[in-house]
């Protein structure tokens, strides 16, 4: 080689062999050293890590609406007495001298459980006209007429489901000109009504007994 001395050429080659005996040793290559830096150190979290779930405090749910307690529904009055019927019995004492009487009402409705029949005695001949003419009759009541309280009598009550009631009484025999007796422990009656009871209300009232009002003519006796 031209300007080299064989020391050189002798150089060269133990470079050239030491190489290649490096690269074909098998050793590990050193670990490559990152260069020193000022950033901070970043915490790794795992790939399969999922992150901290944060806990959300509930929203109070809404409290349920207080609904307002419904109003009981009113109890409807008891129907108005139907098929009413009033029956009167006499019994006179062997001297005829005093009698005992029965008065009886009878119903065909209402029959409910938890209904009362009340029976009135009415203290006036509402129906009467202020001047008959003489020899006239007719009702002492009629449909549709109210029955104050201030002319009403209570005879008797009983359970609407028995369907009947009666009161009894005994008096002295005489002269009577009214339709039927009137027991002498109370204003004297001229008509007879009858009306269902609950516990809330009461229906309107029915004839049993109409009464009568008669206006004699001249030379009529009453007895």
């Amino acid at each position: 080689m031209t300007g080299m001395t064989s020391r050189s050429v002798a150089a060269l080659l133990t470079v050239i062999i030491v190489v290649a005996a490096c690269g074909t040793s098998g050793a590990p290559s050193p670990p490559l050293v990152a260069p020193w830096t000022d950033a901070p150190a970043v915490a790794i979290t795992p790939a399969d890590a999922s992150p901290t779930a944060v806990a959300t405090p509930a929203s109070p749910s809404p409290s349920a609406t207080r609904q307002p307690t419904p109003k009981p529904k009113p109890v409807p009055a008891p129907v108005k007495p139907t098929g009413a019927k009033f029956v009167e019995r006499v019994h006179v004492s062997d001297d005829e001298q005093v009698a005992e009487i029965t008065q009886t009402v009878t119903w065909r409705a209402p029959r409910s459980k938890g209904v009362e029949i009340r029976v009135y005695g009415v203290t006036e001949c509402i129906a009467e006209p202020a001047h008959p003419r003489p020899g006239a009759h007719g009702p002492c009541l009629v449909e549709h007429t109210a029955v104050p309280a201030s002319v009403r009598r209570l005879l008797a009550k009983a359970p609407a489901s028995d369907g009947v009631v009666s009161w009894t009484w005994t008096e002295g025999t005489g002269c009577d000109p009214s339709p039927f007796a009137s027991a002498p422990d109370g204003p004297p009656y001229h008509a007879v009504v009858l009306a269902a009871y609950s516990a809330s209300d009461h229906s309107i009232f029915a004839i049993a007994e109409p009464g009568v009002w008669w206006q004699p003519a001249p030379g009529d006796m009453p007895c």
